[in-house]
Formats: C-alpha cells, structure tokens, sequence
C-alpha cells in the first residue's frame, strides 16, 4: 500500500522544497514516521492515501520550520562575524604556531578547557578520555605551550 505513494509523495516535496534535494529527505523522513505509526493507519486505501499525505504535510512543516530556524542561525552568525574576528585576531601567530605543534586531540582539549570552560575531565569525557588520561594530557600540552611560548612556570 505504501510504495505507489512512493513517487506522488517524492513530486509532492519536490514542488515544494528547495533545494530539490531536500525531497529525497522529506521523504524518507515521512516514511520513517509512517512506519513508526503503521499500527495506527487505515486499512482502507483511500484513507491510507489521506493519512500518508497528512504526514507528508507534516513532515514539510518540519522540514521548513529547521529551514527558517538554519536561516537565522545563519544571518546571526553573520552578524557575529565581526566578533569572530576579533577572537581570531587575540591569538598572535606565534600562539597558533605553538597549538599546531600540538597533536589534534590536544588541541582539541585546550579548546574545550580554556575557550569553552569546560572542567579536565569533562573535556576528557568529550574526546572519549578517562578523567585521569584528560588530566594528564592537559598538563603535558600546557608544558609543551609553556615551553614554545618561552614562558616558565
């Protein structure tokens, strides 16, 4: 009952999303949800045919409103952009310098302690470190800054 719906469902977000491919994922998503809710569907095909365009209609509705929100996101983002400018400009070239000589997930664990306040071992847990492990690479990459910075502590 489900598969000749295939192809009207696929032109119905086709006319209706943008970019086109989106359809493929309106779909799909739609067909998750009908499966999902198989228990509750009409056996009667015309009434099937109904139920499965209104979760279609729902499923667009979900589709735009992420849209509408990426879209914001995005124009924030854009407006943020002279603040990420300035972050960019507070790390001098020997700094970045001195975290590229670190490896990538000491790197990554910098960020996440100093830029994103988060605790060793919760940064730890993040890169699938135990806490002991987090500690222990933290203070290895500190040392390591430490010295290509020419600082002693």
């Amino acid at each position: 009952m489900i598969e000749p719906l295939f192809e009207p469902l696929l032109r119905y977000f086709a006319r209706r999303t943008s970019p086109r491919e989106d359809s493929y994922d309106c779909l799909s998503d739609t067909l998750l949800v009908m499966w999902r809710r198989r228990g509750s569907a009409p056996t009667h095909p015309e009434e099937f045919r109904a139920w499965a365009y209104g979760v279609a209609r729902l499923t667009l509705s979900n589709h735009m409103r992420s849209q509408r929100r990426r879209a914001r996101l995005l124009e924030k983002s854009r407006n943020n952009a002279e603040l990420e400018v300035t972050v960019g400009a507070d790390l001098s070239e020997v700094a970045a310098t001195a975290m590229a000589a670190l490896s990538a997930k000491d790197r990554e664990l910098v960020r996440l302690i100093v830029w994103d306040g988060l605790g060793v071992a919760e940064a730890g847990q993040v890169l699938g470190f135990k806490a002991a492990t987090a500690r222990t690479r933290y203070s290895r990459a500190r040392e390591r800054l430490r010295h290509t910075l020419g600082e002693s502590a």
